[in-house]
């Protein structure tokens, strides 16, 4: 099991004045609703709302998180705003895994029998399952499978375990 991204929220007092920190923030884009930046070097995706939440993805480890938003934080004190930092929550964690099939998908879905599996290999080459706590797994024929949809690492190991339990038995 690896994470390959963690996307974040932090969430400031007070709202954002996105034209303002366009002017006075170096290399951003803004869009009706939000103004996008890329963290240099590791290119993070941060994109600033006016309600004064920030959305940060791109994130491999949990221990970096306070780091990058202190450092967002900090670009937004030079840009000239008042920052009160109010929360961080973490949204979605997506990995990657391996199963080892011993069939191959068209019949693993038919032996899946009733459950929300979905498998049409002319457009798109992954099985689809979505379980009651709410994880989604895309597994491939390779073994290869993203989870998605966890908000946490035990969440994701237990989901995992049940998961490649469901397909190889």
């Amino acid at each position: 099991m690896k994470i390959v991204n963690i996307v974040a929220t932090a969430k400031i007092k007070g709202g954002f004045d996105l034209t303002l920190l366009k002017n006075r923030i170096k290399n951003v884009e803004l869009s009706p609703r939000w103004l996008k930046l890329r963290l240099a070097p590791e290119n993070y995706y941060i994109a600033f709302y006016r309600s004064g939440k920030f959305l940060i993805t791109g994130i491999q480890d949990f221990e970096l998180i306070d780091d990058i938003v202190a450092r967002i934080l900090e670009i937004l004190k030079q840009a000239g705003n008042e920052v009160d930092l109010e929360s961080i929550t973490i949204h979605n964690i997506v990995l990657v895994d391996r199963v080892d099939l011993d069939m191959a998908l068209e019949h693993l879905v038919a032996s899946l029998g009733d459950t929300p599996v979905s498998y049409e290999p002319e457009q798109f080459p992954g099985l689809f399952y979505k379980d009651d706590e709410g994880i989604s797994y895309t597994l491939f024929s390779s073994g290869k499978m993203i989870v998605t949809g966890v908000k946490d690492v035990e969440m994701a190991r237990k989901g995992i375990e049940r998961f490649k339990a469901m397909v190889t038995s």
